[in-house]
């Protein structure tokens, strides 16, 4: 979901020269920099008593993130109010917000929408944005597409980061407006090249996916130095594999390592390749399997298949059955076709769970349909023996035959050796279902698994999805330097 900008405090130096400097309005100022928050809302409530609605904006924000006080949003919500119904853009924007998450008043769409509204139509970019945002969802006051491209638009032309990536996510994904990727890369290039990590990191997505790597390498790099893990990850990829860059196993090291003690688990599993192919670094199974496993107990399938076959072939540890079935089985879940034939064999040959054909063939079931060479061939012998499914030579014939398309000379012979049981009816059955699969699969790549190596390769560059923006940082006091509203 796309994200509301939170309240902002705005820049009190902003205001020098606007009106009189106030009794305390300095003071507190100095006490707010150097973090003595306390003495900042004594001075700033001071000037707000007296009506000061820049004072009483910073007030309800302060109260509003419980700097100096407790928090408390009905007291920020009544700050607002003043400071808002004296005209001033950001305490409407203040109280839209409030109304839109419920904090201190009833949550009221409606309301916020209103709030916002007032503060938008004053110029204000962060007020724009999150009405666009709540057009573009419909949050309580009906979806409308064109008002919500108005308002982000708005936003955007103003200089409002968040807004210029909103807008290229748009664009990208084709959220709400034709798909467009000139316009993605416009917006968000707008937001990268003022310091906004996530479009540099989608910047550099949407150049790889239109094969211009020098530009996402560049596009990454940037990204990748202000610790972006995803981008630290794929530039680590492209210096592996030269893309966009000289091959530079060092460097792609450096940058997988970066990406990997953030937590990336990608990234995790390509240092377990590495070390345990014994390329960059020397080879250390030991540290292979601890990359693995950090990557595995994130969800990352490629991880837990690995593990589950280091442990099912002994490779640096001692076999254990029960080991292997545990990774297989959480890989397999997740639909790595892989793990999936793996974990069929485990239950075929009984390792680490007791022998059960049925599950065998459920399991290579799974992995056939979606390609894999190796366990169509197995599905087949179960189907052709009536090993845990019952004897049918049409289905054997079948998945025979899609194994042979796909690589595997065994199931020729195999599908050969069945034909001389069968009927020339059966045959012609078994080859008209042959057909009816590889219309289904046309297109589909069915032979990507064919012939599945005994390491899993490292995915590619990290593109399948592009970020959406994250939620903005939380209220920031004037003091910070932010854009300010004049005063009404």
């Amino acid at each position: 979901m796309l994200k509301s900008v939170p309240l902002l405090l705005l820049g009190l130096s902003l205001f020098a020269g606007l009106t009189p400097a106030w009794s305390g309005w300095d003071e507190g100022e100095a006490a707010y920099r150097r973090g003595d928050y306390a003495t900042a809302f004594r001075h700033w409530q001071s000037l707000a008593k007296q009506g000061d609605v820049g004072a009483q904006y910073d007030v309800g924000v302060m109260l509003h993130q419980g700097q100096g006080v407790p928090r408390d949003d009905a007291r920020a919500a009544d700050w607002f109010r003043q400071a808002a119904e004296q005209g001033y853009a950001m305490a409407r924007y203040g109280l839209g917000y409030l109304y839109q998450e419920g904090l201190g008043v009833p949550s009221d769409a409606s309301e916020a929408a209103n709030w916002y509204r007032s503060a938008a139509d004053q110029g204000l970019a962060q007020a724009q944005f999150n009405l666009g945002l709540m057009y573009l969802e419909g949050a309580g006051i009906g979806t409308d597409i064109a008002a919500a491209l108005k308002w982000l638009t708005r936003a955007a032309e103003q200089g409002l980061q968040v807004a210029q990536f909103h807008l290229g996510y748009l664009h990208a994904e084709g959220r709400g407006v034709p798909q467009d990727y000139r316009e993605a890369v416009k917006w968000y290039r707008a937001a990268a090249e003022s310091g906004l990590v996530g479009a540099q990191f989608n910047l550099g997505v949407l150049n790889a996916q239109a094969h211009i790597y020098t530009e996402a390498a560049q596009w990454y790099r940037a990204a990748a130095a202000r610790g972006h893990e995803k981008a630290q990850y794929n530039l680590g990829l492209m210096y592996s594999e030269g893309r966009g860059v000289a091959p530079d196993p060092a460097q792609a090291l450096h940058w997988y390592k970066m990406s990997a003690e953030q937590g990336f688990a990608r990234a995790q599993y390509a240092l377990g390749r590495l070390h345990e192919e014994g390329a960059t670094v020397q080879q250390d199974s030991a540290a292979a399997i601890r990359w693995y496993l950090q990557a595995a107990q994130q969800g990352d399938a490629g991880a837990q298949l690995r593990l589950g076959q280091i442990y099912k072939e002994g490779i640096g540890v001692a076999r254990d059955g029960d080991e292997a079935v545990k990774w297989l089985r959480q890989a397999a879940r997740q639909g790595e076709a892989e793990a999936q034939f793996n974990l069929g064999v485990m239950y075929r040959k009984g390792i680490g769970v007791p022998q059960d054909m049925a599950e065998a063939a459920r399991w290579y079931r799974a992995a056939a349909e979606q390609g894999y060479a190796r366990a169509q061939n197995n599905l087949g012998y179960m189907y052709g023996t009536g090993s845990g499914v019952p004897q049918d030579y049409v289905l054997a014939h079948m998945w025979y035959n899609q194994a042979a398309a796909n690589g595997i000379e065994m199931s020729i012979n195999n599908r050969d050796k069945l034909v001389r049981e069968m009927t020339s009816d059966q045959v012609a059955e078994a080859q008209r279902l042959a057909r009816e699969w590889m219309k289904r699969c046309e297109g589909a790549s069915r032979g990507r698994l064919a012939a599945a190596p005994a390491v899993s390769p490292a995915v590619s560059v990290v593109e399948s999805v592009i970020e959406a923006a994250a939620p903005a940082a939380g209220p920031v006091i004037r003091a910070t330097g932010q854009d300010a509203q004049p005063r009404p």
